[in-house]
């Protein structure tokens, strides 16, 4: 079945189920949407598939409340709520535990304010015109899977740790460094462990790492772009195991003076674990 729940001002707070009786584990969408969107603690949605779709959504610590996901249709994802502006770090836990994924959108901006295990699930944060702020650490010890659609830029402050689970990152410019005085870290405090493709899209922008660690599992961590103009900075200590690459090559037939921008590397470290690969292409 669908629920769909819409409103200028979206107050959850009891049970959204939208499975079919028979098909308990596989039917079901729910989505809950609106300018200002608040979902209780003990908000419970049962659903395939939640959607959440919001202006601006920050992920807080609190309890389970599964009615800030819904599902669509028979699709058994999950979407946080339309209008819903903040959502658990247990209620994400509850959902994505079960295996599925839960989309969690905004027009305008997605903070990671607590630490959010995506365990054997899939989490989607997707933000149409502003940025994702990452604060919090992202892990899982189930292989679970991170996607990352940005409609600017993307600004990782803490531990994303996946395993052989899948980081697939796409903004216009993406930093993985401590946050303002942050930045001073110790790199092994700053894991990034995961396979997948970053993939940078905007001109004139820039990649940034500043005292991170970057493991690159399975088939590899791979940070690609085609723009014309695209610089690096790369700052600190910087260490790398397994399979990890940054590629920039601009589009073909491209006039010389059309392609600009530089690498900055002020690298007081650069380490590469024994049997790693660490590829650089500019």
């Amino acid at each position: 079945g669908r629920a769909i729940v819409w409103g200028d001002i979206a107050l959850i707070d009891g049970n959204i189920n939208a499975q079919g009786k028979d098909i308990a584990k596989t039917g079901g969408f729910v989505e809950t949407s609106g300018h200002d969107l608040f979902i209780n603690d003990s908000a419970i949605v049962d659903a395939k598939k939640w959607l959440l779709d919001p202006d601006t959504v920050s992920i807080n610590n609190g309890e389970n409340n599964d009615s800030h996901l819904i599902s669509r249709g028979d699709n058994p994802n999950k979407f946080l709520k339309n209008d819903l502006m903040t959502v658990s770090n247990k209620t994400l836990y509850t959902a994505l535990a079960k295996g599925i994924e839960v989309n969690i959108s905004a027009t305008q901006k997605i903070t990671v304010a607590a630490d959010v295990d995506v365990s054997n699930g899939t989490l989607t944060l997707h933000t149409e015109r502003n940025g994702i702020e990452i604060n919090s650490n992202i892990t899982s010890t189930q292989n679970g899977n991170l996607t990352i659609k940005s409609g600017d830029w993307v600004d990782i402050h803490n531990n994303i740790t996946l395993g052989t689970g899948f980081l697939n990152i796409t903004a216009k410019s993406v930093a993985f460094e401590g946050k303002e005085s942050g930045k001073s870290r110790v790199a092994a405090s700053a894991q990034i462990t995961a396979q997948g493709t970053i993939t940078i899209t905007g001109d004139k922008r820039d990649f940034r790492a500043n005292n991170v660690s970057l493991n690159g599992t399975g088939n590899g961590l791979g940070i690609i772009s085609t723009v014309n103009n695209l610089s690096h900075k790369l700052d600190g200590e910087i260490n790398i195991s397994g399979n990890v690459t940054i590629n920039h090559t601009t589009r073909h037939n491209i006039e010389f003076w059309r392609t600009t921008a530089n690498s900055y590397w002020n690298v007081t470290s650069l380490n590469v674990q024994g049997d790693s690969k660490f590829t650089f292409i500019k």
